[in-house]
């Protein structure tokens, strides 16, 4: 499976993680060079578009995903 096509501009990797670098590299392992369609950010953002995603959502944080697209 290739990388996700947000990998280098994911605002959560670049901005929220920075100060925690192991955990940062386990994510992307799991989420960015793996399966990233399991990912919620990704997923929010297929829906949403880039702007909607929250900054502090994390990649597993996938029950917050359905509220997030219907706006709630």
């Amino acid at each position: 499976m290739p990388d996700c096509e947000l990998i280098h501009q994911c605002i959560f990797f670049n901005n929220k993680m920075r100060n925690y670098p192991a955990i940062a590299e386990l994510l992307k392992r799991k989420f960015c060079k793996g399966t990233f369609t399991t990912c919620a950010r990704y997923m929010v953002y297929k829906v949403k578009g880039r702007a909607s995603v929250p900054t502090d959502l994390f990649p597993q944080e996938i029950e917050k995903v359905e509220k997030i697209i219907r706006g709630g």
